[in-house]
């Protein structure tokens, strides 16, 4: 059953080395890096308690966790830094797991490739236990470089068996989160329905600590993984039980997956799949339609998404002067005003908004390269028709977005602030960033139009962009490495005055882009590999 298991475990770290480098070095640049800054932000123990006292409000807790103090009431740089970064360090990790065990177990079986893998000398349950495998090496390689990362700091508060412990619960999460979602990947037909799952439950375990956490119930804090690592108490009590509780829920995960893996066939899930309507509705017969029919569920998720994301920034807008006056960071980005952090939660949204933007836009691009959209226009269909269909839903994202997010923004604004903000003042902040969010799509179309081999570029290009309009101010660096970003052409609305002509000219050169994209992708061959 489980023939040449290190054999594939080794084919999965050769194929995923830079991925899963990149995905350590992220991480550990994360933990231990703003671990390192925190002397320089609260240097004294006023500072911390201040910030202490910032994070005990309702919002914060929801968004971060409880607060911790030291057996004699202080509060030292170990215990902010575990109030900052436990619960929201386990999230990514937890996100790391999965998409890797997405990617080779549920994603691999659709691609055929687990058929070819069971054509070989392996056991049925050889790759699910290969992947498995991977991921506890990628997790304990994480928990040990970032507690002896910690540890060798030297930050007050911050010991090595602290920090060892802090590591070890990062990948206690990301090992119990890779076994919940092999199980996923066993329940569900197809990978995107085993990640929506997987993600609702990510989603589920953070809100349940949330609401744990603001009604101070241990009954809702334990259930939730994310929770329950709080209890951990790292940096101040320092409890290993929480580590125990997290390993004996996958160790049980692992099995049940197993078990699920084994009696289900290839190719299916153990829920099986709701058998289609006899004839295709009217839509599904352009290009358009299909590209709609694809890409629904995850439009509305996202959608959803970035009306959690604006709720949650604007949940903080009750205590602004609190928060600015704890952080010197916070200090520093809003110049002292509370409008202007605003206008950098804006900012943060909408950059957060280009995400789902591009990711329907580069769909076109995965079509392709996995064969679809060969099938597609081997009928009466256009290359034009094929494109514009994910061009168009890329750019009603542009729309619904922005507007999620303000809506959101003002929801609980609203319900936090003695002086609420109108509603049309967050949408016209929101909505200044949509030109940007076009230039980036069109960089996007004119890669999948002339560099299909190319298209995770633009990708580098938002990331440039994101590193330098939230890091750029900080470094000193030049305005104009800003300007080479669409976003940093786009004015702080109300605090700046709006340049029409700017916004003009960005709307119509990414309309350009856009327009050669398009027939670029009409003129060149098909690529059908990546």
């Amino acid at each position: 059953m489980f023939a040449n298991n290190f054999t594939l475990c080794r084919m999965i770290f050769r194929r995923d080395r830079v991925r899963m480098i990149l995905w350590v070095l992220g991480i550990l640049a994360m933990l231990v890096g703003y671990a390192g800054t925190l002397p320089e932000q609260y240097p004294t123990e006023a500072d911390r308690l201040l910030m202490a006292e910032a994070i005990s409000t309702p919002a914060m807790t929801a968004m971060l966790g409880s607060v911790y103090y030291l057996e004699d009431g202080s509060f030292s740089h170990g215990a902010l830094y575990s109030a900052y970064m436990t619960v929201w360090a386990a999230a990514i990790i937890a996100l790391m797991n999965i998409l890797h065990v997405i990617r080779h177990t549920r994603q691999d079986e659709e691609r055929g490739r687990i058929e070819v893998i069971r054509s070989l000398p392996t056991g049925r349950l050889s790759n699910l236990s290969a992947t498995l495998t991977s991921a506890v090496i990628i997790n304990i390689v994480i928990a040990l470089l970032t507690g002896l990362g910690l540890g060798s700091l030297g930050v007050e508060g911050i010991g090595t068996e602290a920090s060892l412990l802090f590591g070890i619960l990062m990948g206690a999460t990301g090992i119990l989160f890779a076994t919940v979602t092999a199980i996923f990947s066993q329940l569900s037909a197809n990978p995107r329905t085993a990640a929506s799952f997987s993600y609702l439950f990510l989603g589920g375990a953070f809100i349940l600590r949330a609401m744990g956490a603001i009604r101070e119930s241990n009954v809702l804090t334990n259930i939730s993984p994310l929770g329950i690592i709080t209890q951990a108490k790292v940096f101040t009590e320092d409890l290993w039980w929480p580590v125990i509780v997290l390993l004996l829920v996958s160790i049980l995960a692992a099995a049940l997956a197993f078990w699920l893996c084994s009696v289900r066939d290839m190719g299916e899930g153990i829920i099986a799949a709701k058998l289609g309507r006899k004839d295709a509705p009217p839509f599904l017969k352009n290009p358009e339609g299909l590209a709609w029919r694809l890409l629904r569920m995850p439009f509305i998720a996202w959608a959803f998404i970035m009306l959690f994301l604006g709720m949650s920034f604007g949940s903080l807008m009750g205590d602004m002067e609190l928060i600015i006056e704890s952080n010197e960071l916070w200090q520093t980005i809003s110049e002292g005003d509370p409008m202007r952090l605003t206008t950098f939660f804006v900012l943060a949204l909408s950059i957060l908004s280009t995400i789902p933007v591009l990711q329907f836009m580069l769909r076109a691009r995965s079509q392709e390269a996995q064969g679809y959209a060969e099938n597609i226009l081997s009928r009466s269909s256009s290359r034009y028709g094929q494109l514009r269909g994910y061009f168009s839903i890329a750019a009603i994202s542009c729309l619904v977005m922005p507007f999620a997010s303000a809506f959101g923004l003002w929801s609980a604004g609203y319900a936090v602030m003695e002086n609420p903000i109108a509603f049309s003042d967050f949408l016209s902040a929101c909505f200044v960033y949509i030109p940007a969010m076009l230039g980036v799509l069109g960089v996007a179309v004119f890669l999948v139009g002339f560099l299909p081999r190319f298209t995770t570029l633009v990708w580098a290009y938002f990331g440039y962009g994101f590193a330098v309009l939230f890091f750029g101010p900080l470094l000193g660096l030049p305005s104009w490495f800003a300007k080479l970003s669409p976003f940093g052409h786009i004015p702080n609305i109300p605090i700046d005055e709006h340049n029409v002509g700017t916004t003009i000219i960005i709307t119509l050169l990414a309309a350009i882009i856009s327009v050669v994209g398009f027939v670029g992708y009409r003129n060149r061959n098909m690529v059908f590999s990546q």
